[in-house]
């Protein structure tokens, strides 16, 4: 019983970390997010309190002023963005839109992101290329992230002492095989 009770608190510890919703604009393909939920479907991306580090790309169509999408698309190579967000709150992250097929290239060669919060206040934001060998469909965009960008939660939604819920799946995910199933195991008392 006191097992499964110290697995449970484990596993909801910490009041749930308030987090930020970052809505990207058309042209914002995000590749990769370090300790994100990301949502393609709604072009959104969930996000803890703290520093962040996503990985993405400009995409237009090549002639944005035609209804002729058969003409291709224009993408930039893969930009490092890193900013730290509050609690929680809405923001957008955004390129200028191109209008005609020379914009759409010349954003492409240097894009242009910004992110603002829900009243219309810039972010600040670093963009830094990345410099990957050879982009396919299956590169993990997640290995240029950089390992000191992991999302941390504030202080003020932490209880001082405690492991959060994120750690300690860090911390489970490292043991091999043998040693979950043990846990496993001795959390749930069989």
């Amino acid at each position: 019983m006191i097992r499964t009770m110290l697995m449970l608190a484990l596993l909801t510890l910490t009041g749930v970390a308030q987090a930020a919703t970052i809505k990207t604009s058309e042209n914002v393909n995000v590749l990769a997010a370090r300790d994100a939920k990301m949502n393609a479907l709604a072009k959104s991306i969930t996000v803890n309190a703290g520093e962040q580090a996503l990985i993405v790309r400009f995409e237009a169509s090549a002639n944005p002023g035609s209804s002729n999408e058969s003409l291709g698309r224009v993408t930039s190579d893969a930009w490092l963005l890193t900013f730290s967000t509050p609690q929680n709150g809405a923001f957008t992250l955004s390129t200028n839109t191109p209008r005609t097929a020379q914009e759409a290239r010349r954003a492409a060669e240097q894009p242009r992101f910004t992110l603002k919060d829900a009243r219309g206040d810039g972010v600040a934001l670093n963009a830094k290329k990345v410099n990957i060998a050879q982009s396919s469909l299956m590169t993990d965009y997640s290995q240029y992230l950089p390992e000191g960008a992991v999302a941390r939660p504030s202080t003020a939604s932490t209880q001082e002492g405690k492991a959060t819920l994120s750690q300690a799946q860090r911390e489970f995910l490292k043991l091999n095989a043998a040693d979950r199933k043990a846990f496993l195991r001795w959390a749930l008392e069989l």
